[in-house]
């Protein structure tokens, strides 16, 4: 059992779901981690409403993974179609909430062929779910497109305070075993959100607005601190502004054509001012990490699926130093999106491999400034300012941009570029002492093994300039079935064996 291989998988929600099979036929030890920052759909009310970690990417891996064949397939098939219904999106309100009221009730249709012991368990958190929104009813929770998956799920977190709890009581009721795991990149019971840089200086906050925005005018909105400083001094005192429940993320198209600004620079996790902040990850990400064989950067949505599980702290370490992981192979999307346009292979290389060296980044600030809290220069921040990144590239290119100076330099090699040369906020460096030398600069081939891409992709590969970078790429045919550039399960599965059985 000790040469088998076991898989460590950074994916979205939807995108990772057509190719779990390529996975699973390989081998069931696979730990699947997933962002917790989505806020559209059916979890954007959920936040509005109850707050706490968006959970929708990982409803759907959960109910994906759930086996429909074997014994009690057809209980587990009916389970299935539950958890992975919504209600209606368009109609009127009382009836959509009529259906609702059959489902938590047990007079749905939907029950059919479902044991009583797992229907009266499933409904028991719905009935919970229920109870709490209807405690919050001035907030008028809009069940439109909602996804009974996440109302049991979101139930059952706030039943057991505990996120990862509710995913064991999924995972327990749908046959979901060991060891095959989902795990949340985050462990938390509060909201995480992430904001997006834009090259043109703007700021888009949350990941809907950065991805797919609705057809208006974005509601994301940073919570003024004076109002929020009175509602927890004073929680019962009178509202400052009308909460009138509308919510555009409720409903929207992830095909959206309408194109940023300007590119997006990086990504971060932001609090509830659009102050930047730094979570830890889930302590057993690490620990997968350390013990896995085969790490995969799986297709999806590269900023806002991706990079979030990357850019936590210890992430980075943990995937250079990983004393097991034998192969790291990214699975090239097959098209761009609205994050990505114009971007080739090279970017999509560059950007991983930066956004896991600001991880490192990240942990040299804190043991810096842990070890200089004596120093004036930090204990006395300028305009506020308090331990700004002391870089000031982005993530798209890899190396990072040099200084004048670094151009001249003579100390390059096999496209490294020395870290002293890398660029530094000048901002950062006349107020603060952070050494430049300590500013990680790993080279791709430190978190990056091997490409898989498609033969009909639109994203460029140059399969020279990509191997140079020590990253071995393997072509693979398209699913037949469509004319898109998209995987067929059974090639891809091909392709991972193949490496997997490498030394």
């Amino acid at each position: 059992m000790e040469n088998q291989p076991s898989f460590m998988i950074f994916s979205g929600g939807s995108a990772c779901n057509f190719i779990v099979n390529a996975f699973q036929a390989i081998t069931p030890n696979i730990c699947y981690t997933l962002g917790i920052s989505d806020n559209g759909g059916s979890t954007s009310e959920l936040l509005r409403v109850l707050g706490g970690p968006s959970i929708g990417d990982l409803r759907s891996r959960l109910t994906r993974l759930i086996s429909v064949e074997g014994n009690d397939s057809q209980e587990r098939c009916a389970i299935k179609e539950l958890l992975s219904y919504r209600l209606p999106a368009e109609g009127d309100e009382n009836l959509i909430r009529d259906e609702w009221l059959r489902i938590v009730e047990g007079r749905h249709t939907r029950w059919d062929h479902i044991s009583i012991e797992k229907k009266e368990t499933i409904r028991g958190f719905l009935v919970l779910f229920n109870f709490e929104i209807t405690k919050r009813a001035h907030k008028h929770f809009n069940f439109r497109n909602g996804s009974i998956g996440n109302f049991f799920l979101t139930g059952a977190r706030l039943f057991f305070g505990s996120l990862e709890a509710a995913i064991f009581l999924f995972s327990s009721i749908t046959a979901i075993r060991e060891p095959t795991y989902v795990l949340p990149v985050i462990n938390t019971n509060h909201t995480a959100a992430i904001a997006a840089v834009l090259d043109d200086g703007h700021t888009l906050r949350g990941q809907c607005e950065i991805s797919h925005p609705g057809h208006h005018v974005s509601n994301v909105k940073i919570m003024n601190p004076i109002d929020a400083f009175s509602k927890l001094a004073i929680p019962s005192s009178a509202k400052v502004h009308k909460e009138d429940g509308f919510n555009e993320n409720l409903v929207f198209d992830k095909s959206t054509e309408e194109a940023l600004s300007s590119a997006i620079s990086r990504i971060y996790y932001m609090n509830e001012y659009g102050q930047e902040i730094y979570p830890l990850p889930n302590p057993k990400i690490l620990n997968h990490l350390s013990t896995r064989t085969d790490l995969v950067y799986s297709i999806g949505s590269l900023y806002t699926s991706i990079l979030p599980c990357l850019i936590l702290r210890k992430v980075g370490h943990a995937i250079a130093h990983s004393p097991t992981l034998k192969h790291k192979i990214l699975i090239l999307n097959g098209t761009t999106d609205r994050e990505t346009e114009g971007y080739t292979a090279l970017d999509f290389i560059a950007t991983i491999t930066n956004a896991l060296n600001e991880s490192q980044l990240i942990d040299a600030r804190r043991q810096y400034y842990d070890t200089h809290q004596e120093d004036e220069s930090l204990n006395n921040p300028i305009q506020g300012q308090f331990y700004p990144r002391p870089v000031g590239h982005g993530f798209r290119h890899w190396p990072p941009p040099q200084t004048p100076s670094a151009s001249r330099s003579s100390g390059s090699q096999e496209g490294y570029v020395p870290t002293s040369n890398v660029m530094v906020n000048k901002k950062f460096s006349s107020q603060h002492s952070f050494p430049p030398e300590l500013v990680p600069n790993s080279h791709p081939s430190t978190y990056i093994t091997h490409l898989i891409y498609l033969s009909n992709s639109c994203v460029p590969v140059d399969v020279p300039k990509v191997e140079s970078l020590h990253i071995k790429c393997i072509e693979i045919k398209p699913n037949p079935s469509t004319k898109e550039p998209t995987y067929q399960s059974a090639y891809l599965q091909e392709a991972l064996a193949s490496i997997v059985r490498e030394a």
